[in-house]
């Protein structure tokens, strides 16, 4: 039985944390829509512990932050009645790319409200990736959005502070 999961999207699914633990069940481009209708394949798994990282593509497929918030707390409601503890990630930044991580700035700060509101651990790592212009450093990624080895290095850091 693998007690914790990892969700969400490349950047989770790319994730080369391995860990007895661990079953990581991102999926490259989902976003907080996909993730919604994938929720109840969650069900029947026995794990205790889910820790939830998705947004980047809402923003870059184009989703108001209020489909990206209503999405959320609808993944949340299936997650509450299965996990005791459930974990958001902050999104992380991407490189050269100011409006749209002025989005994503925007879009943790809704993601920050809805773990206060649901009494949530929220894990805000954007700050850990970003440069002096609050761009995604560039030695962090390989793209200008996946994380380079030295980024998941960062990630994984603190993922297994909480684990």
């Amino acid at each position: 039985m693998k007690k914790i999961i990892l969700l969400g999207d490349s950047i989770t699914e790319l994730n080369p944390l391995k860990h007895e633990d661990i079953l990581n069940l991102g999926i490259y481009g989902n976003t907080t829509m996909d993730i919604f209708f994938r929720t109840e394949q969650l069900m029947d798994l026995e794990s205790e512990k889910i820790i939830f990282k998705a947004g980047i593509n809402d923003i870059l497929n184009g989703f108001s932050l209020e489909k990206s918030r209503d999405f959320y707390e609808r993944i949340l409601i299936v997650l509450q009645k299965k996990f005791k503890e459930i974990v958001l990630i902050s999104v992380l930044p991407i490189e050269n790319r100011s409006k749209i991580n002025f989005k994503i700035r925007k879009l943790n700060k809704i993601i920050e409200k809805i773990a206060i509101k649901n009494n949530l651990k929220f894990l805000n790592l954007y700050p850990f990736f970003c440069d002096e212009k609050l761009n995604l450093k560039s030695d962090y990624s390989v793209d200008g959005i996946h994380l380079s080895s030295k980024g998941y290095e960062v990630l994984n850091n603190q993922i297994l502070k909480i684990i």
